[in-house]
């Protein structure tokens, strides 16, 4: 028992063998640094998504725009996380809460070269609750 410490404030044990804390604050301690472990990675995609939601509405504000992918990824867009997908008939848009994009690949006017664009949405009442991961 000598060599024996709280778990939240790291001092040496002292009372019941059992006993974990000294006290109340120090439990909350413990309980929020192992939470904080935990929820990092729930923080920080909550956190892109959030981002992302914000990029898309400055590009987006009469409810459908075309961009360059490059004008968001200067502005910090993050295409690895999104919030729902929505499949048309053509094209399969990622959403972040009710914006969603679509890639598209248009010919320049200039060169002829491939150009990687996005075509950007507002969510429509029709397009919520369709997406179904199993069907073919």
């Amino acid at each position: 028992m000598e060599n024996q410490i709280f778990q939240g404030c790291g001092r040496p044990l002292t009372g019941r063998i059992d006993k974990k804390y000294c006290n109340d604050q120090c439990r909350a301690t413990y309980h929020n640094q192992s939470k904080r472990k935990h929820e990092r990675m729930i923080r920080a995609v909550n956190q892109q998504l959030r981002k992302n939601r914000t990029i898309l509405k400055t590009f987006c504000p009469d409810g459908k725009a075309t961009v360059r992918k490059s004008r968001l990824l200067e502005h910090g867009f993050s295409f690895q996380y999104f919030s729902s997908i929505y499949q048309s008939h053509q094209l399969t848009y990622y959403f972040s809460y009710e914006y969603g994009f679509a890639p598209i690949v248009e010919t320049s006017k200039s060169d002829g070269q491939p150009v990687q664009k996005v075509l950007i949405i507002q969510s429509q009442e029709h397009m919520k609750g369709v997406f179904d991961p199993w069907a073919a």
